[in-house]
Protein backbone atom coordinates (compact mmCIF):
# COMPACT_ATOMS: atom_id res chain seq x y z
CA UNK A 1 0.00 0.00 0.00
CA UNK A 2 2.75 2.83 1.12
CA UNK A 3 4.79 1.69 -2.48
CA UNK A 4 1.30 2.44 -3.94
CA UNK A 5 0.83 5.39 -2.63
CA UNK A 6 4.80 6.73 -2.95
CA UNK A 7 3.65 6.06 -6.97
CA UNK A 8 1.16 7.96 -6.70
CA UNK A 9 2.42 10.75 -4.86
CA UNK A 10 5.90 10.65 -7.23
CA UNK A 11 3.27 10.86 -10.33
CA UNK A 12 1.20 14.08 -8.63
CA UNK A 13 4.66 15.48 -8.47
CA UNK A 14 5.74 14.80 -11.70
CA UNK A 15 2.27 16.88 -13.03
CA UNK A 16 2.87 19.19 -10.75
CA UNK A 17 6.52 19.81 -11.98
CA UNK A 18 5.01 20.35 -15.33
CA UNK A 19 1.87 22.43 -14.13
CA UNK A 20 4.51 25.15 -12.28
CA UNK A 21 6.89 25.13 -15.36
CA UNK A 22 4.45 26.08 -17.98
CA UNK A 23 1.94 28.36 -15.80
CA UNK A 24 4.07 29.65 -12.71
CA UNK A 25 3.51 28.32 -9.12
CA UNK A 26 0.91 31.74 -8.42
CA UNK A 27 -1.46 30.74 -10.83
CA UNK A 28 -1.25 26.92 -10.04
CA UNK A 29 -3.81 26.00 -7.08
CA UNK A 30 -4.57 22.28 -5.37
CA UNK A 31 -7.27 22.02 -7.30
CA UNK A 32 -5.70 22.74 -10.83
CA UNK A 33 -3.53 19.77 -9.62
CA UNK A 34 -5.98 17.80 -8.64
CA UNK A 35 -7.94 18.61 -11.71
CA UNK A 36 -4.60 17.50 -13.72
CA UNK A 37 -4.31 14.24 -12.35
CA UNK A 38 -7.74 13.03 -11.98
CA UNK A 39 -7.99 12.93 -7.82
CA UNK A 40 -10.07 14.88 -5.53
CA UNK A 41 -8.96 17.88 -3.63
CA UNK A 42 -9.08 15.90 -0.56
CA UNK A 43 -6.97 13.14 -1.92
CA UNK A 44 -4.23 15.85 -2.28
CA UNK A 45 -4.24 17.25 1.05
CA UNK A 46 -4.53 14.02 2.66
CA UNK A 47 -1.09 12.86 0.41
CA UNK A 48 1.00 16.15 0.84
CA UNK A 49 -0.92 18.03 3.26
CA UNK A 50 -0.28 21.55 1.44
CA UNK A 51 0.58 22.65 -1.82
CA UNK A 52 3.85 23.83 0.14
CA UNK A 53 5.02 20.83 0.58
CA UNK A 54 4.02 20.10 -3.42
CA UNK A 55 6.36 23.06 -4.10
CA UNK A 56 8.85 21.74 -2.12
CA UNK A 57 8.87 18.21 -3.96
CA UNK A 58 9.31 19.88 -7.13
CA UNK A 59 11.82 21.86 -6.17
CA UNK A 60 13.83 18.81 -4.71
CA UNK A 61 12.68 16.73 -8.23
CA UNK A 62 14.25 19.75 -10.17
CA UNK A 63 17.49 19.95 -8.22
CA UNK A 64 18.43 15.82 -8.48
CA UNK A 65 17.72 15.74 -12.19
CA UNK A 66 20.58 19.14 -12.68
CA UNK A 67 22.73 16.62 -9.96
CA UNK A 68 22.23 13.28 -11.81
CA UNK A 69 23.37 15.39 -15.36
CA UNK A 70 26.71 17.51 -13.80
CA UNK A 71 27.66 14.01 -12.01
CA UNK A 72 27.10 11.63 -15.05
CA UNK A 73 30.15 11.82 -16.17
CA UNK A 74 33.01 13.08 -13.97
CA UNK A 75 35.42 10.41 -14.07
CA UNK A 76 38.84 10.51 -14.91
CA UNK A 77 38.97 14.63 -15.42
CA UNK A 78 40.88 17.16 -12.98
CA UNK A 79 39.83 19.08 -10.29
CA UNK A 80 39.31 21.97 -12.21
CA UNK A 81 37.39 19.84 -14.98
CA UNK A 82 34.79 18.88 -12.46
CA UNK A 83 34.46 22.77 -11.27
CA UNK A 84 34.37 24.12 -14.13
CA UNK A 85 31.39 21.21 -15.26
CA UNK A 86 29.96 22.33 -12.41
CA UNK A 87 29.35 26.07 -13.28
CA UNK A 88 28.95 25.53 -16.47
CA UNK A 89 25.85 23.39 -15.59
CA UNK A 90 23.85 26.98 -14.98
CA UNK A 91 24.60 28.18 -18.74
CA UNK A 92 23.26 24.74 -19.83
CA UNK A 93 20.10 24.51 -17.64
CA UNK A 94 19.75 28.33 -18.66
CA UNK A 95 19.89 27.15 -22.29
CA UNK A 96 18.17 23.74 -22.13
CA UNK A 97 15.39 24.82 -19.29
CA UNK A 98 15.24 28.41 -18.70
CA UNK A 99 11.60 27.69 -16.96
CA UNK A 100 13.66 26.09 -14.27
CA UNK A 101 15.24 29.48 -13.26
CA UNK A 102 11.79 31.19 -13.83
CA UNK A 103 10.69 28.73 -10.81
CA UNK A 104 13.27 28.77 -8.64
CA UNK A 105 12.45 32.69 -8.41
CA UNK A 106 9.25 32.01 -7.97
CA UNK A 107 9.56 29.12 -5.12
CA UNK A 108 12.61 31.50 -3.83
CA UNK A 109 9.23 34.76 -3.56
CA UNK A 110 6.48 31.95 -2.50
CA UNK A 111 9.11 30.71 0.98
CA UNK A 112 9.47 34.80 1.67
CA UNK A 113 6.10 35.75 1.41
CA UNK A 114 3.73 32.70 1.75
CA UNK A 115 4.95 29.97 3.45
CA UNK A 116 3.05 28.74 6.28
CA UNK A 117 5.86 26.38 7.75
CA UNK A 118 9.69 28.11 7.83
CA UNK A 119 12.06 25.00 6.83
CA UNK A 120 15.50 24.95 5.94
CA UNK A 121 14.83 24.18 2.49
CA UNK A 122 18.39 25.09 0.97
CA UNK A 123 19.64 21.97 2.79
CA UNK A 124 17.00 19.84 0.98
CA UNK A 125 18.31 21.62 -2.36
CA UNK A 126 21.34 22.38 -1.98
CA UNK A 127 23.06 18.77 -3.56
CA UNK A 128 26.40 19.88 -4.81
CA UNK A 129 28.20 21.53 -2.44
CA UNK A 130 30.00 18.58 -0.65
CA UNK A 131 30.76 17.49 -4.61
CA UNK A 132 32.08 20.65 -5.31
CA UNK A 133 34.43 20.66 -2.46
CA UNK A 134 35.21 17.47 -3.04
CA UNK A 135 36.29 18.78 -6.72
CA UNK A 136 38.11 21.62 -5.25
CA UNK A 137 40.64 18.91 -2.39
CA UNK A 138 40.81 16.76 -6.01
CA UNK A 139 42.06 20.25 -7.27
CA UNK A 140 44.25 21.04 -5.11
CA UNK A 141 46.06 17.14 -4.89
CA UNK A 142 46.35 17.17 -8.22
CA UNK A 143 47.68 20.89 -9.06
CA UNK A 144 44.79 22.34 -11.34
CA UNK A 145 43.27 24.62 -8.67
CA UNK A 146 44.51 27.21 -6.37
CA UNK A 147 44.06 27.39 -2.94
CA UNK A 148 41.28 29.30 -1.22
CA UNK A 149 41.17 30.65 2.18
CA UNK A 150 37.03 29.24 2.68
CA UNK A 151 35.92 27.03 0.07
CA UNK A 152 33.03 26.76 1.49
CA UNK A 153 32.07 30.55 1.46
CA UNK A 154 33.63 30.63 -2.16
CA UNK A 155 31.15 28.09 -3.17
CA UNK A 156 28.01 30.06 -1.12
CA UNK A 157 29.09 33.45 -2.72
CA UNK A 158 29.72 32.72 -6.47
CA UNK A 159 27.06 29.80 -6.43
CA UNK A 160 24.39 32.73 -5.22
CA UNK A 161 25.83 35.50 -7.71
CA UNK A 162 25.33 33.20 -10.68
CA UNK A 163 21.95 31.57 -9.46
CA UNK A 164 20.49 35.05 -9.18
CA UNK A 165 21.54 36.40 -12.08
CA UNK A 166 20.28 33.42 -14.16
CA UNK A 167 17.03 34.09 -11.94
CA UNK A 168 17.01 37.79 -13.15
CA UNK A 169 17.86 36.53 -16.50
CA UNK A 170 15.03 34.27 -16.67
CA UNK A 171 12.21 36.99 -17.71
CA UNK A 172 11.49 37.17 -20.73
CA UNK A 173 11.42 40.20 -22.53
CA UNK A 174 13.30 43.35 -21.82
CA UNK A 175 13.92 44.68 -18.03
CA UNK A 176 16.56 47.67 -18.83
CA UNK A 177 17.73 49.06 -21.95
CA UNK A 178 21.10 46.78 -21.71
CA UNK A 179 18.94 44.07 -22.19
CA UNK A 180 18.74 44.85 -25.87
CA UNK A 181 22.86 45.29 -26.18
CA UNK A 182 24.13 41.80 -24.56
CA UNK A 183 23.41 38.65 -24.71
CA UNK A 184 22.04 36.49 -21.92
CA UNK A 185 23.53 33.64 -21.93
CA UNK A 186 27.23 35.82 -22.73
CA UNK A 187 26.74 37.35 -19.02
CA UNK A 188 26.29 34.53 -17.82
CA UNK A 189 29.43 32.90 -18.94
CA UNK A 190 31.25 35.91 -18.60
CA UNK A 191 30.66 35.47 -14.77
CA UNK A 192 31.16 31.77 -15.10
CA UNK A 193 34.71 32.95 -16.51
CA UNK A 194 35.33 35.41 -13.54
CA UNK A 195 35.03 32.59 -11.22
CA UNK A 196 37.12 29.86 -12.57
CA UNK A 197 39.91 32.48 -13.54
CA UNK A 198 39.80 32.99 -9.43
CA UNK A 199 40.24 29.28 -9.22
CA UNK A 200 42.62 28.20 -12.35
CA UNK A 201 46.69 27.18 -11.35
CA UNK A 202 47.52 27.52 -14.75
Amino acid sequence: MNKMKDKAKEFIIDEACKMFLKNSIAKVTMSDIAKEVGVGDATMYRYFGSKQKIIMGVAVKLAKEVYEKYTKNDENKTGYERIKDFYYTYLDVFKTNNSYFSFIREFDAFFLTEAKEKVDYEYEIDLFKNKYIEAYVWGVQDGTVKRIDNVELFYYSTTHALLNLCKTLSYSGVLVSQDEKTSKEDEIKALIDIILYRLSNK
